[in-house]
């Protein structure tokens, strides 16, 4: 595997941490787990310790001192309560921290669970009912996706710290982490144009639909066309011209309407035959799966995303990315005690790493990367590299430019320029350069091999057919360019039945069991609100640095697939352990532990497993004060709480201002606003990771084309004129 000679030290006790460790584990790295006296809490989780087992497969178990593991080290994970930084071990090169709210700033040290963050971060305040309790995402989403911030700050501080051979901490903050994937979308969105400061908690329309034989069926229409799409196939042709219908918004104004006219269809058909008419129609649609559903998935089924625990019966997700050029890592069991391992290794030979840098060359300096992704999942993965040093050229067409940029509040109606005020667009294409090539013709096409040659990295998550049907596959890449690293981010995989399905990220928070877990008691499965697109991004992010890392070792190239519903089988693989030990199917995890204050639309989130009171009792207390006052008063009594925000509302937030999370960059459209940056500081840098706004449609064609490929004047006007590049969209 691609670090089969990196040594990792782990004493975390949290799921974020196990989970960043099981991620190295994936990619080759040895791992001890250095467990507190009584062993890892995760043993405890569950009566069979499974969780536990699926997490640390294929790792080594220490207890007591761990500075003897440290020694020898090349990086560390660090729980809860880190030492301060002149007391770090900063033996090991790379050091990382996971901590509730990051180093540094006013709230330093205090430790919130997740469920509590969800409040903090804006999220609770984004799902649920208007007029209900709003609603906690179940399934420790933030846990997941905080660990994999983990691993993929410490790869890339892994990657500087060899060519420097300076020491550096990496900071994790799980407020951050979730900030930026549950909340983002409605944090900015309120401030672009369009946007209406204001708390909106919303079920998606269509969504989690009832079928007639008792299942769900989840249906996504994001854009327009998928909208007239499903109108079609319950035959409601009648409503095509209804503008606004054709709008998310639109559809809540007139929810009723619509669920109503969508659930007469979906109620008169069985769970398949919905999701073949959908698919036969190409709206993305799943039955909404769960612990015992998803191994029985034929494209999963297909493509051994399940695989046995080694030394046990029962199934597990496997690594949730595949490398075209590395052997997957085999796997062995989880240790079955503390402190199994006890001799460290060996010092290496050869020094160890200096004290910490203040400043140092940005780890993707001189990283090239071509990137056509487009909507979140790929954007936000290149954005990564984008603002650590590498130079990304975003591709899109005047036919086809990137959908997300439709989803503005600004309307063609009200300015001619609506594409270029998206807040998605704009926070995750920010540092990127930007260019139009239509690739349905062939001067595009040839325009765009030239820029492969030119590049490191070549990143797309279309549906498998559609850059094949280019001629830009991985054979033509490879051909091109053979050291290319191409990342593929396909919805199912480059093979198997579903292969040229398209799917978004609702649609696998509906087939994997995110759904599953969300929801009102005895209610409904409900989506999580697109967090498999950031999460999915960021494991595509790891993948690459990881192939980049074995290309710099052996000069080799390789496709690198990163299905976006292997990666949601991953994080939700507690459901299929669960339920493949002892068939209990794990439920939703209700509205619990969120409890009303005086305030219109006021609510205070409250650790359960910390509080003393019942909830009858609890609800009592809550409702006689505001929940700022309730959520004070509960941490002085030192239990975890805090007051739900309003998502547009977290960009104030004091924690987070003190870090620099939030950094202001001025756009030519838009303005000047505050974009979120990553919830992983490093201790070399950089203290900026913006400078630059996102780019207009074609802003860069004729520095690109002209600068890179050579091209005069009168190519650049002709190509215009052919409607092969332009700033316009024409469809």
């Amino acid at each position: 595997m691609i670090y089969d000679d990196l040594r990792v030290v782990d004493t975390t006790t949290s799921i974020a941490g196990a989970y960043c460790a099981k991620l190295l584990t994936d990619l080759g790295a040895d791992v001890v787990c250095v467990e507190p006296p009584g062993g890892h809490p995760l043993r405890a989780h569950d009566h069979d310790g499974a969780l536990f087992s699926y997490l640390r497969t294929s790792q080594r178990s220490a207890s007591g001192d761990p500075s003897s593991w440290i020694e020898a080290a090349d990086i560390v994970l660090l729980g809860a309560t880190p030492p301060p930084a002149d007391e770090r071990p900063d033996r090991a090169w790379v050091s990382v921290s996971i901590t509730a709210l990051g180093n540094g700033g006013p709230d330093d040290g205090l430790e919130l669970p997740e469920e509590v963050l969800q409040a903090r971060s804006g999220s609770l305040s984004n799902h649920g009912h208007m007029g209900q309790t709003p609603l906690t995402v179940g399934g420790h989403l933030g846990e997941y996706v905080t660990g994999t911030f983990g691993a993929l700050g410490a790869c890339t501080a892994w990657r500087r710290a060899q060519r420097t051979g300076v020491a550096e901490h990496v900071d994790v903050s799980m407020l951050e982490a979730m900030q930026m994937t549950m909340v983002v979308a409605a944090t900015l969105s309120t401030r672009f144009p369009g946007g209406r400061p204001g708390t909106f908690r919303f079920v998606m329309i269509p969504g989690n639909e009832p079928t007639g034989d008792d299942r769900y069926v989840g249906i996504t229409t994001v854009t327009a066309q998928q909208w007239y799409s499903l109108l079609k196939v319950i035959g409601r042709d009648d409503l095509l011209d209804d503008e606004q219908l054709a709008t998310m918004l639109g559809r809540f104004v007139r929810a009723d309407e619509v669920n109503g006219m969508i659930r007469a269809f979906t109620t008169a058909h069985t769970a398949d035959e919905l999701v073949e008419l959908c698919a036969a129609a190409r709206i993305p649609a799943g039955i909404v799966g769960n612990g015992a559903e998803l191994p029985r998935v034929p494209q999963l089924v297909e493509r051994d995303v399940y695989v046995k625990q080694p030394g046990e019966q029962w199934l597990r997700p496997r690594a949730p990315f595949r490398f075209h050029g590395v052997r997957d890592r085999e796997m062995t069991p989880a240790p079955a005690a503390p402190g199994d391992d006890h001799t460290p290794w060996s010092v290496r030979t050869g020094g160890r790493p200096g004290g910490t840098s203040v400043a140092a060359q940005l780890p993707f300096a001189g990283v090239r990367i071509l990137d056509f992704t487009a909507f979140w999942a790929g954007p936000v993965a290149t954005s990564w590299f984008a603002a650590l040093g590498a130079d990304v050229i975003k591709v899109e067409s005047m036919q086809r430019p990137d959908g997300i940029r439709f989803t503005a509040a600004v309307r063609p109606s009200q300015d001619p320029q609506f594409y270029e005020q998206s807040p998605v667009f704009a926070s995750m294409n920010l540092n990127k350069r930007g260019i139009t090539l239509d690739l349905s013709n062939p001067e595009g096409v040839d325009l765009a091999r030239r820029l492969v040659e030119r590049c490191d990295v070549v990143a797309e998550n279309f549906t498998p057919r559609v850059l094949e049907s280019f001629g830009l596959g991985y054979d033509a890449v490879r051909a091109i360019r053979p050291d290319a690293v191409m990342l593929r981010m396909p919805a199912f995989g480059l093979s198997g039945p579903w292969r040229d399905r398209p799917g978004f990220a609702q649609t696998m928070e509906q087939l994997t069991g995110m759904a599953w877990v969300t929801g009102y008691e005895g209610g409904p499965p409900i989506i999580a609100g697109g967090v498999v697109d950031p999460t999915a991004g960021m494991h595509a992010a790891l993948a690459v640095v990881a192939a980049l890392a074995h290309r710099d070792r052996t000069g080799e190239g390789q496709l690198v697939e990163m299905p976006l519903i292997e990666v949601a089988a991953a994080v939700t693989g507690e459901q299929v352990v669960r339920y493949a030990i002892d068939g209990v199917l794990l439920g939703r995890r209700g509205e619990g532990g969120v409890y009303r204050g005086t305030g219109d639309d006021e609510w205070v989130a409250v650790d359960r497993d910390r509080d003393p009171m019942s909830p009858d009792e609890r609800a009592r207390w809550c409702i006689t004060r505001d929940a700022e006052s309730a959520a004070r008063e509960l941490l002085a009594q030192g239990i975890p709480a805090a007051a739900m925000i309003p998502a547009y509302l977290t960009l104030d937030d004091a924690q987070m201002r003190a870090r620099n999370f939030f950094e202001t960059v001025e756009h030519p459209v838009v303005g000047v606003h505050d974009y979120p940056t990553w919830p992983t500081r490093f201790s070399a840098g950089p203290e900026r990771f913006w400078h630059s706004a996102a780019p207009t449609l074609g802003q860069h064609n004729d520095a690109v084309l002209r600068d890179e490929l050579g091209l005069t004047d009168d190519d650049l006007a002709r190509l215009h004129a052919a409607h092969v590049i332009g700033n316009t969209p024409r469809a």
